[in-house]
């Protein structure tokens, strides 16, 4: 089940890739402000 689940993941960041035209860097990048900026969300509310 967790194979199924990493096979549809790496899927659908891949055609949000072909979508937006954005790098795996930036995709990175753009995941760790999302976390961060989550983070600090359940911190400031907790």
């Amino acid at each position: 089940m967790i194979n199924k689940f990493k096979a549809w993941h790496v899927d659908l960041i891949e055609k949000v890739q072909k979508i937006t035209g954005l790098s795996n860097y930036q995709i990175i990048w753009i995941s760790f402000a999302e976390g961060l900026i989550i983070g600090f969300l359940i911190g400031y509310f907790i």
